[in-house]
C-alpha cells in the first residue's frame, strides 16, 4: 500500500515532465498580445523544460523582443501564403502535447490545422466564431464577464496549473533607452503625459473639444506637457491637429512620428497616459504607467488596462440599455456598442475627476 501511495504522489510531482512540447497560436493584435504575456510567462515557469512555439505576428513579435524560453514561430499578414508553408513545414518536424488555438479567426484555423497535437484547446462556443470550435478538442469553460487576460489564463486549466501560480507580468524589452528618447525628440520636456485620443476603430474615439479641455487641464493644474500620438494614418494626424488647434496650451505633437519601440519608451517615461480603448492603453500596461482609460464601445471588464481599471471612465452599460434596451448579461461577450454616439455620453468633468483623484 506504502509503495501504491508513494507511486501515485512521485507520478503527480512529474506528471508535468510528460509535457514536452507546446504550441501557442496567437498572431494578433497588438493589445490581445500584450494581453498574452502573463499567460506566456506562467507557462514558461510551469513547464521550464518543453519546447513552447508561439506562432506569432511578425510585427507583433519584433514589438515584444526576445523572450527566454519561447520559440517565435513567425507569422507575416503581408505574405500570408509564404508564412503558411514556414510555419506548416516547422510545425510538422514536431509531435506537440497540447496545443491552445487562442484566436478565433480563419487564418488561425487553417494554421492550426498543420499542427499533429493530443490536445488541441479551443474557446468555449460562447465566444467561438469562424468555425473555430470544431477545429480543437477541448474548449475553456464559459465565462459572461471576464477580462481578457483571465480568459487567456483559464486555458492553463488544462495543464493543471493553479491559479495561486499565475503570473501576472507584462515585461517587455525596452529598444529605446530614456536618453535616446529625449535625444531624438527634443522638445520633450522633464514631466509629460500623453495623450494619445484614436482607436483603430474611429467610433472608439472621444470627442476633440474635450480631449482639449482636459489636456489644458493637466497642463495647468499639474505642469505637465502634453504629448500627442498617433499612428501615421492621415484621419489619425488630422485628429491630433484638430486637438492641438483646439488647446490653449502648447501640446508636443508627435502624431505619425513614433514607432512602436519609441511609443513604448514614451509612454514609460511619462507620467500618465490617456486614450481609448486602443493598443498604447496595453502598451502602457507593459511599460507598468498607469491609464486613463475611456470606454463605451468595449468595456474595462473585458479589455480595459488590466492594472488601472479604476481609473478608467466606463459607459459601455449605460449605452447599452439606452441605444439597445440591454443589460451586460444579455449579450455575448465580445459585444460592442457600435452606436456613433457612445462617447460622447463620458464627461469632461468626470474624466478630470479621475485625473484629480489620482494626481491628488
Amino acid at each position: 500500500m506504502f509503495f501504491i501511495i508513494s507511486s501515485i504522489i512521485h507520478y503527480m510531482q512529474n506528471s508535468k515532465q510528460k509535457v514536452e512540447n507546446i504550441c501557442v497560436l496567437r498572431t494578433s493584435s497588438l493589445g490581445d498580445i500584450c494581453h498574452m504575456l502573463p499567460f506566456i510567462f506562467t507557462i514558461r515557469k510551469e513547464y521550464p523544460n518543453a519546447k513552447i512555439s508561439w506562432i506569432i505576428g511578425k510585427n507583433e513579435a519584433d514589438f515584444l523582443g526576445n523572450i527566454d524560453g519561447i520559440e517565435f514561430i513567425l507569422f507575416d499578414k503581408n505574405n500570408t501564403l509564404k508564412s503558411y508553408f514556414s510555419i506548416y513545414r516547422k510545425l510538422k518536424k514536431i509531435k506537440y502535447d497540447v496545443m491552445f488555438i487562442m484566436q478565433v479567426s480563419l487564418r488561425a484555423n487553417i494554421m492550426s490545422l498543420f499542427a499533429e497535437a493530443k490536445m488541441k484547446i479551443g474557446y468555449d462556443l460562447d465566444r467561438s466564431s469562424d468555425l473555430h470550435s470544431i477545429f480543437s478538442n477541448k474548449t475553456i469553460k464559459t465565462s459572461k464577464h471576464s477580462h481578457v487576460v483571465d480568459v487567456f489564463l483559464s486555458f492553463l486549466n488544462f495543464l493543471d496549473i493553479k491559479e495561486s501560480n499565475f503570473i501576472y507580468k507584462w515585461e517587455i524589452e525596452e529598444r529605446i533607452s530614456k536618453k535616446e528618447l529625449f535625444e531624438k525628440f527634443s522638445g520633450l520636456q522633464d514631466k509629460y503625459f500623453v495623450l494619445s485620443p484614436c482607436s483603430r476603430s474611429a467610433n472608439r474615439n472621444w470627442l476633440i473639444d474635450r480631449y482639449a479641455k482636459v489636456a489644458d487641464h493637466i497642463n495647468k493644474n499639474f505642469g505637465l506637457q502634453c504629448v500627442l500620438s498617433s499612428s501615421s494614418n492621415a484621419f489619425e494626424k488630422k485628429f491630433t491637429k484638430d486637438i492641438e488647434n483646439s488647446m490653449v496650451s502648447n501640446p508636443l505633437n508627435l502624431s505619425g512620428r513614433t514607432n512602436l519601440h519609441e511609443l513604448y519608451s514614451l509612454i514609460k517615461y511619462s507620467e500618465l497616459l490617456i486614450s481609448p480603448d486602443s493598443g498604447p492603453i496595453h502598451i502602457a500596461t507593459c511599460a507598468g504607467k498607469p491609464v486613463i482609460g475611456l470606454y463605451g464601445v468595449t468595456n474595462t471588464v473585458r479589455a480595459g488596462p488590466y492594472n488601472s481599471k479604476d481609473l478608467c471612465i466606463d459607459k459601455y452599460n449605460d449605452a447599452l440599455l439606452r441605444y439597445r434596451g440591454l443589460r451586460p448579461h444579455e449579450v455575448k461577450w465580445r459585444y460592442k456598442n457600435n452606436n456613433k454616439n457612445v462617447m460622447s455620453l463620458i464627461s469632461t468633468d468626470e474624466v478630470i475627476k479621475k485625473i484629480d483623484k489620482y494626481f491628488l
